[in-house]
């Protein structure tokens, strides 16, 4: 059977949902760098995912670096694990 790759901006979602799920609450703020460093990208690919991201309403920025998801995002990963 073929398995579906797993897309960098997928594996991002996935692990911001996880740090947020982590401390109780899934739309909880995460520093998108840190989510970043635990799937092995660069600042600046960080950034590009999250801006990808963030157009598709999957998250939303917060404050400085932060970044959350959306009900979109939510309702994609239920989906899609």
């Amino acid at each position: 059977m073929n398995q579906k790759k797993v897309t960098k901006d997928e594996l991002f979602l996935l692990k911001l949902y996880q740090l947020a799920v982590g401390r109780g609450d899934p739309t909880t703020e995460i520093d998108r760098y840190s989510v970043g460093k635990l799937i092995g990208q660069n600042d600046r690919g960080v950034d590009t995912i999250v801006n990808n991201l963030a157009q598709i309403n999957f998250l939303k920025k917060g404050e400085g670096s932060a970044v959350y998801l959306t009900s979109q995002g939510l309702k994609f990963l239920e989906e899609h694990t």
